[in-house]
């Protein structure tokens, strides 16, 4: 396969991933947007204004590292992008991007309820703690600097009062740290209606930490986090 023909194939990548988040409601209207690294200085991301659930292939938008198109179009990328471009900036092994607006995993930020408890194994070891970021003004800078030392460290994370930034190695591992954010989310509610969040022990996130290879994965850089006693529950 050449490099046009891995383009091509990133460039369908990105729009079913677009496509899934607005189809499980992580966004709506023309809320969220998407983006590829496909080189070091080249940006595969989607266009402004435009309502992912209908997004084609030939509507992508390539950039620079520095957010201008490299081509002659009339669409211009989202007006996030510069949020997009930070994080990759700070994280080289960065290599797509997501960012959504799903409704459990913001409502917690608007209740001003943590989501940053050890509940489930799976989030535990794949994304650790999940952080907020502090309220930003939309498509302004003040984005980019809410979140550009959170990024060093976590893999997905909360803006206040406005959506989720999930990093991954390509586009369906950001969407999967996405998915992973949001049913974590849904799981602490349900156990907020049920009386109440019970942490894992110490101990338990311990061990977790311990068998992270098992799943090939690396344990997160957020690990001593988890570790918090606000994150878990102490051992008896």
């Amino acid at each position: 396969m050449d490099i046009t023909d891995i383009h091509e194939a990133l460039r369908n990548d990105l729009v079913e991933v677009a496509k899934l988040c607005y189809e499980r409601r992580y966004i709506c209207g023309t809320e969220g947007n998407f983006s590829i690294r496909l080189d070091e200085d080249l940006i595969l991301t989607t266009p402004a204004s435009t309502c992912k659930g209908r997004l084609k292939a030939d509507e992508l938008v390539l950039t620079n590292l520095e957010g201008k198109p490299i081509e002659p179009t009339v669409r211009k990328p989202s007006t996030e992008l510069a949020m997009h471009l930070t994080a990759y900036r700070k994280r080289p092994d960065v290599r797509a991007i997501v960012h959504a607006h799903p409704t459990v995993a913001v409502g917690f930020t608007v209740a001003g309820q943590s989501l940053a408890k050890c509940v489930l194994p799976e989030v535990v070891c794949t994304l650790g703690a999940i952080p907020v970021a502090p309220y930003a003004t939309p498509s302004t800078d003040e984005v980019s600097k809410s979140i550009e030392e959170l990024v060093t460290t976590y893999d997905a994370l909360v803006m206040d009062h406005h959506g989720a930034l999930a990093l991954g190695k390509d586009i369906w591992d950001a969407y999967y740290k996405l998915e992973t954010l949001e049913h974590h989310a849904e799981t602490m509610m349900v156990a907020h209606l049920l009386g109440g969040v019970k942490p894992l022990h110490k101990s338990q996130v311990e061990k977790l930490m311990d068998i992270v290879g098992v799943y090939g994965l690396k344990k997160p850089a957020c690990a001593p986090e988890l570790l918090k006693p606000d994150a878990c529950a102490k051992d008896a």
